[in-house]
């Protein structure tokens, strides 16, 4: 237990620090479209008062975006707090179509994010024994990385492979050739063999693996 506590302090603090620069620039880009809806909402109002003419149309219009972006705030601070509250627990056991659903999520918030399709599995979740906070880093660089490789405008695909150990082999496919950085780095397999678990390149290149085990070794 202590390794999950001590190993890499200032990376897990880097990982926390990335993820809420987003989280609040994605807050940042919702309040501004709040902001111009309500503005041109008052202007309407004042041309109204003044009995002039205008489309009830685009009232209507700055109403309904107005209540859009405000549902679209409330759903990223649930995922800020949900996020948050990963590092309560260093040992936990997760459910790991909903740590790809938040940190899909999440990553998207990226300016360069690629376009993600997840389809889980059918039945029942696949549950592991882990350290959530360290799992959802080694995801969310994963995807970064598969982001830099498709580009903006490309598409990857997340899936989910139950093993017969009980190990589950999460694969983010569609990659492309834009990223110049070597993947995964060391630190990326440093935070794996934190948590026993294994990441690297498929054969052909077209693919990241990441296998992570129904509990990490030593801790059941």
């Amino acid at each position: 237990m202590s390794s999950l506590i001590e190993f890499q302090n200032n990376e897990d603090l880097a990982f926390f620090g990335k993820v809420n620069a987003s989280i609040s620039h994605e807050l940042k880009n919702i309040l501004a479209i709040i902001s111009e809806a309500a503005g041109l909402l008052n202007d309407l109002t004042e041309m109204a008062t003044k009995g002039q003419n205008f489309e009830l149309e685009m009232m209507k219009t700055c109403s309904q975006d107005i209540v859009e972006e405000i549902q679209r705030g409330f759903t990223t601070i649930k995922r800020m707090n949900v996020f948050s509250h990963s590092m309560d627990n260093p040992l936990k056991r997760v459910n790991l179509i909903e740590v790809l659903d938040l940190i899909i999520n999440l990553a998207g918030f990226l300016s360069f994010a690629s376009k993600v399709h997840f389809d889980p599995p059918v039945g029942a979740a696949p549950i592991v024994l882990t350290c959530p906070w360290r799992l959802q880093n080694l995801i969310y660089q994963t995807l970064v990385f598969a982001f830099e490789s498709a580009g903006p405008d490309g598409e990857i695909e997340v899936s989910l492979h139950p093993q017969k150990n009980g190990s589950v082999r999460i694969t983010v496919s569609g990659l492309g050739s834009k990223s110049a950085r070597k993947f995964p780095l060391d630190k990326t397999i440093q935070i794996a063999e934190s948590i026993s678990a294994e990441i690297g390149v498929t054969g052909d290149s077209q693919a990241y693996d990441i296998l992570v085990p129904q509990f990490i070794e030593g801790m059941r």
